[in-house]
């Protein structure tokens, strides 16, 4: 009885670790990303920081639900509390997906002028390598302790690296060339994100059988 007691305080330990740990780290970059996309008029850095913004709601996501999950008056176990966990950040992430398609269509009919600087490809650059290490972290540790909410969190974390490297594209070509594709590499960006938030709201069978 005392093992199973010391397992489950483990468990919750090191998913509020993590989801504390995605809280500092979105929160962080947001403001960065805010600062520099309002400083040069880009929508996309912009979108990028707002989308760091909802991040940190799927870090309280993880830590809300393991709370709960936590207190024994509640009857749900740790796995449906995580269950809705991840389908709450699933929404999330679809919803993003399709506000970025809205962005993306407005920018290809109403283009508006951009002026990068060498700070918007700093900040994109540490936002792309941080996201990954985040999102290999919070993947890392879900499948360790069979956190379904922790593994959905990683794979909107790794979505946020792959929107990061599509706007630095979009810098550096806008840089070199004088060309926008802001709206169209947002786009292309936009059905990935919406796929893999369908992807989550499949149930993943195969943390059930980790033990």
């Amino acid at each position: 009885m005392s093992d199973g007691s010391s397992s489950n305080h483990t468990h919750s330990v090191t998913v509020l670790k993590a989801g504390f740990l995605a809280v500092l780290v979105n929160l962080l970059l947001a403001g960065f990303k805010m600062t520099v996309g309002l400083l040069s008029n880009s929508v996309a850095i912009t979108s990028d920081a707002l989308h760091g913004l909802i991040d940190t709601i799927s870090g309280f996501v993880v830590i809300i639900s393991e709370k709960i999950g936590s207190v024994e008056r509640i009857k749900l176990s740790h796995e449906k509390i995580e269950k809705i966990g991840a389908v709450f950040i699933a929404l999330i992430i679809l919803m993003v997906g399709i506000h970025i398609i809205v962005e993306s269509v407005e920018g290809l009919i109403n283009p508006e002028p951009i002026e990068y600087s060498l700070s918007a490809i700093v900040v994109m650059i540490i936002s792309i390598i941080s996201k990954a290490l985040l999102g290999r972290y919070l993947k890392i540790t879900g499948e360790r302790v069979a956190s379904s909410t922790l593994v959905a969190s990683s794979v909107e974390t790794i979505n946020d690296s792959l929107i990061g490297g599509a706007v630095l594209l979009s810098v550096l070509v806008h840089l070199i060339w004088q060309i926008n594709i802001e709206p169209c590499v947002s786009l292309i960006i936009s059905i990935l994100i919406i796929k893999h938030g369908i992807e989550l709201i499949i149930p993943n069978h195969s943390l059930k059988h980790r033990h």
